[in-house]
């Protein structure tokens, strides 16, 4: 190499190194291309060339740079800047294929590759791998791996609930919000809320800490807040849920992964009402680069509730291509045949959803025997749970014996409990758990007419429940026909005096019980309250007697003869009456202070009509029946008349 060029070649490496160190990546690109062009083989400048592209997340052309044979000896050893840039591309199968095709694996390449098995949702090699980072790691990324790592350990929780999994401390807000999500993910919500309340607030404090403001503050802590509301769903408390969820969107965060959670959950919480309002929010949670932020459990669940939204939308064909993506993607068979049998019968084709679910049988047998319940032919329905496999689960049980019972054919429910006695006699867990079972049997066996087989469910649940002394008397009961076991059964039984001291017999006996619950409590708490010492007590308990008082009787009564009919008539109205003589008595009419003369001048019926006022009013006889109230009413007709 000439003086020239290699002075050159120095000049620009001070140059690369300058604009390094002042993470100027753009003009350090330049430099780097310069420093190429005199010395096409210079490893260091072509490694930094492939960093300012990583730096300026140009990763598509850093990957085709390490991919060009040109270049093939210079990117031998970049890779982790290759498995990087595929990383970021979103090709982490590539990615894990490089990584693993390294001669050496690096303390770097290592936690690339934890990430990189996060994003294929190997849980488990991703735990075991950060777990052997952190034990042999020590530096200033401590917390950030153990926050990875709990992240991990929420997933598992997510697909084993009952995993024994590590527990982390909470020295940082994000350590703190994934134990928050593993207890939530393993169905411990009302465990999880606090932890994320105090995960929201040690975020907002840490961020305003750094300078950052209220806003900043908010938008960081908004996935603490939707993962409260999800708690919060989960218990049943969906108004509240709701307000965080608006709440949370009407601040617009930028991450889309957060905004189509949210909106996923408002469109479950929504159902079948305001579907307008549900479509708007299924659009913003199925945007285009969401299949990158999100794991498949999120994706397959958004994809069932759009399916089923498209139920309640009336769209058939778009419910069945989601069933069709929920399958092929997803792997999801059983739920995707139940949403588009679900779909059939909505539109009123039962028999294909019938034929449907029954084409893939398992569990979804009940489902089938669903529909039939739904059209009626409950006939069918019990045929067909007989034939099933789940035929001696004790829910489908309980379903049998309530459809049997319904149709009075006690006989065959009898008979159904003791196939499934036989069933379950060789398994005394099975047996003790299930207790319900055998006390429906002994009903059922007594409704039939059966008394050995009801005694002999009685006998399961005395084995069952040894100590249980009601199981006991229930099973002496059963065993009227057989008299002297029934004795020697009844030995064991407690006296009626310690089962019950309280009893009254004197009033249980009496027929006051009769008159209701009410009248007998009242009774026997004045009884109660009385002492048999207290002065009046004995009275009191009786009814006084009413004293009959002697009629009194006119001194000339005669008792002889009849009483007079018109005794209680006023004298003037009895028959006996006469008028004195000599007396003249008035009757004034009117107004008060008229004398009689007035009287005679303003008494019409006195008065004798002209001539003229007889032709000109002729006078109209009104019958003497007839009521001044209904001469009233007349009038009021007459004067009826249109008004102008």
């Amino acid at each position: 190499m000439s003086a020239n060029k290699e002075s050159n070649l120095v000049q620009a490496y001070i140059e690369l190194n300058k604009f390094c160190q002042s993470s100027d990546y753009e003009r350090a690109l330049k430099a780097a291309g310069k420093i190429l062009q005199i010395a096409p083989t210079e490893q260091k400048a072509f490694h930094c060339k492939i960093v300012c592209y990583i730096q300026l997340h140009n990763f598509k052309e850093a990957l085709v740079h390490l991919n060009n044979s040109k270049h093939a000896a210079l990117a031998a050893d970049l890779q982790f800047e290759k498995a990087y840039a595929q990383y970021r591309l979103n090709l982490p199968k590539d990615a894990l294929q490089t990584v693993d095709s390294a001669p050496e694996l690096t303390p770097a390449l290592k936690e690339l590759r934890a990430q990189i098995l996060y994003r294929l949702e190997q849980y488990q090699d991703c735990y075991n791998l950060y777990r052997d980072i952190v034990k042999n790691t020590t530096d200033d990324y401590e917390d950030e791996r153990k926050a990875n790592m709990s992240a991990v350990v929420a997933n598992l929780g997510a697909i084993n609930p009952n995993a024994d999994l590590p527990q982390f401390e909470e020295t940082t807000y994000e350590l703190s919000y994934n134990v928050g999500t593993t207890l939530a993910m393993r169905g411990k919500y009302s465990e999880s809320l606090p932890v994320l309340k105090k995960a929201e607030q040690a975020c907002s404090e840490s961020v305003l800490e750094d300078g950052g403001t209220e806003e900043e503050a908010k938008e960081e802590a908004a996935i603490i807040r939707v993962q409260q509301a999800y708690c919060l769903q989960q218990s049943g408390k969906e108004k509240e849920a709701a307000t965080i969820y608006h709440n949370v969107l009407k601040e617009k965060p930028s991450d889309q992964a957060l905004v189509a959670i949210a909106s996923n959950n408002l469109v479950v919480i929504n159902r079948d009402s305001n579907v307008f309002d549900s479509r708007k929010r299924m659009k913003a949670a199925t945007q285009e680069g969401l299949e990158h932020k999100l794991n498949s459990r999120q994706r397959a669940k958004i994809i069932y509730n759009q399916a089923i939204l498209a139920i309640y939308s009336n769209q058939p064909d778009f419910c069945k291509q989601c069933c069709v993506k929920l399958t092929r993607e997803f792997n999801e068979e059983k739920r995707a045949i139940l949403i588009e049998a679900s779909s059939l019968v909505k539109d009123g084709k039962s028999q294909q959803a019938l034929n449907l679910l029954l084409k893939y049988g398992d569990t979804l047998t009940l489902a089938a025997a669903q529909v039939l319940l739904a059209q009626g032919d409950r006939k069918a329905a019990v045929k067909l749970l007989e034939e099933s496999a789940f035929k001696f689960r004790p829910a489908v049980i309980g379903v049998l014996c309530t459809l049997l019972t319904a149709d009075n054919e006690y006989e065959k429910a009898s008979k159904l409990f003791n196939e499934v006695y036989e069933h379950y006699k060789n398994d005394d867990e099975q047996v003790k758990a299930l207790r319900n079972v055998w006390r429906a049997a002994a009903e059922a066996h007594s409704r039939a007419g059966n008394a050995t087989a009801a005694a002999q469910a009685h006998e399961t649940l005395v084995r069952a429940a040894p100590g249980d002394k009601r199981t006991l008397a229930r099973l002496v009961k059963a065993l009227i026909h057989e008299p002297e076991r029934a004795r020697k059964l009844a030995a064991n039984l407690p006296p009626i005096t310690k089962l019950e001291g309280k009893i009254d017999i004197d009033a249980l006996e009496s027929s006051k019980w009769m008159m209701g619950a009410k009248i007998v409590k009242k009774t026997v708490q004045s009884k109660q309250e009385q002492s048999p010492g207290t002065p009046g007590s004995e009275l009191g308990q009786k009814k006084k007697a009413k004293r009959k008082r002697k009629t009194k009787l006119p001194p000339s009564a005669d008792l002889s003869r009849p009483p007079d009919p018109e005794r209680w008539l006023p004298k003037y109205e009895r028959t006996a009456y006469r008028k004195r003589r000599g007396i003249r008595r008035d009757v004034i009419k009117g107004s008060q202070g008229m004398t009689t003369n007035a009287v005679d001048q303003y008494d019409m019926s006195k008065q004798t009509p002209s001539v003229a006022t007889a032709a000109k009013s002729p006078r109209v006889e009104v019958k003497s029946s007839e009521s001044a109230w209904q001469r009233k009413q007349q009038q009021k007709k007459k004067g009826k008349g249109r008004k102008w």
